[in-house]
């Protein structure tokens, strides 16, 4: 092979791992075009030049992971317009009117969201009290984790039945004070937080009847969890920041609260 195109089919080589996946393909197609013996030669120098030059390998993964990382990015986000509108019957927390708005997905019985309720409410004390910023609570049980969460969630649904929102909100807040996570909460439990924030025992005992898919509040309850995973939730908590011109910013997980106020501020420039 000629110096100058083994140099080129070198780098065409050396590059597959190192350009975008269309490139990577035309460079590809080059490569197969060569004869055996230039393609075997290629493959030594390569080898050789990994060998003497090992950090390429991670900057070679670093560069897939990083582009892997940026598609979900752009899908999550793209997934994220699909939350379902904010609206009276949502469950909210600060001025209905907010320029911003975070709705989260969240499970009773999920480590993550008990530990991120108070970021949340951080959120509130801090851009929730001069109504910029709003937080709507939706349900986002996980069936095959914890199987009371949908019981749980029920509650909080007779909750805001019987005492309105500021009921709902009371309850939730209560709630994941006291649950210890991972379906170790006792049911039985349910009637008794209603009657410490004072709804009536009676009228909660009779809305919470009904099975474990959530009783009455069934189809409320799978609404909420089907519109958490058309918009990108794969997990909880998931939170959809949303700007007052309707742009979106996903939040995966229980992330801290430096976090979460860097997207407020994003979403509160947005005009």
């Amino acid at each position: 092979m000629r110096p100058m195109k083994l140099i080129g089919a070198l780098a065409v080589a050396i590059g597959l791992s190192l350009v975008s996946p269309a490139d990577a393909a035309e460079q590809s197609q080059l490569f197969k075009n060569l004869s055996p013996e230039d393609r075997a030669a290629i493959e030594q120098i390569v080898r050789d030049y990994i060998l003497d030059h090992p950090d390429i390998v991670f900057e070679a993964a670093d560069k897939v992971r990083a582009r892997e990382q940026q598609a979900e990015d752009e899908k999550r986000r793209a997934a994220a317009k699909s939350v379902r509108q904010v609206d009276a019957q949502d469950h909210i927390r600060g001025n209905p009117k907010a320029q911003v708005r975070v709705v989260e997905y969240s499970d009773f019985e999920c480590p993550f969201c008990k530990s991120f309720h108070p970021t949340l409410k951080q959120v509130m004390d801090e851009y929730g009290k001069d109504g910029r910023v709003a937080w709507i609570y939706r349900q986002f049980p996980l069936d095959s984790l914890h199987s009371k969460a949908r019981k749980e969630a029920q509650a909080t649904e007779c909750a805001n039945e019987i005492g309105g929102n500021d009921a709902f909100w009371t309850y939730a807040d209560r709630l994941f004070e006291i649950a210890p996570s991972n379906d170790r909460l006792d049911l039985a439990l349910l009637p008794k937080v209603a009657e410490e924030v004072g709804l009536d025992r009676a009228k909660f005992e009779d809305c919470l009847k009904g099975d474990s898919r959530g009783g009455k509040y069934a189809d409320h309850i799978e609404a909420d969890v089907q519109n958490a995973t058309a918009a990108g939730g794969t997990g909880t908590p998931y939170t959809v920041v949303i700007a007052a011109n309707g742009k979106t910013f996903p939040i995966n997980g229980a992330q801290p609260y430096r976090v979460v106020k860097q997207i407020i501020d994003l979403a509160l420039a947005e005009k």
